[in-house]
């Protein structure tokens, strides 16, 4: 990651129709930014975000963890998309926004990147706790709950 990138998150949001937020604000992106269409050239967002909502509500219902393995498909999707996508930004990096089941890990912590094992990047500058800490290999970003 360059520090002049601007960073992005990538977040499924129930009843909303955006799922690209400015990451150090929070603000969501425009549907018609230019984000979305070179996005829409790796993965289809619609389908994904019905395999997505389908995932959230079978995690809602107790049927299906799927959400919280980053290695499910629904997951690695996206991910897949975002390594192609970031390829081409020369300015801008998107992560997609990824956390454990707090039910279960209260106070968990993220070190490490759940795919690579590498020990993850504090953005910091101004960054919200939710936003915290970036994979250095995979377009991941990751929340970190102390002190909130």
């Amino acid at each position: 990651m360059h520090k002049n990138n601007e960073i992005f998150k990538i977040v499924y949001l129930p009843q909303e129709s955006e799922i690209i937020f400015n990451a150090k604000y929070e603000t969501p992106v425009s549907l018609h930014s230019d984000l979305y269409s070179k996005l829409l050239t790796h993965i289809d967002i619609n389908e994904w975000k019905c395999l997505y909502e389908k995932a959230y509500r079978d995690w809602l219902n107790d049927v299906s963890d799927a959400v919280c393995n980053i290695h499910d498909p629904v997951n690695m999707l996206m991910i897949a998309a975002l390594i192609q996508l970031n390829e081409t930004l020369p300015d801008r990096r998107l992560y997609y926004w990824f956390d454990v089941d707090r039910t279960y890990n209260e106070g968990f912590t993220w070190k490490y990147c759940p795919i690579s094992g590498k020990e993850l990047i504090l953005l910091g500058d101004g960054y919200p706790k939710k936003n915290y800490f970036i994979s250095p290999e995979y377009p991941l970003v990751f929340p970190i709950y102390e002190d909130c």
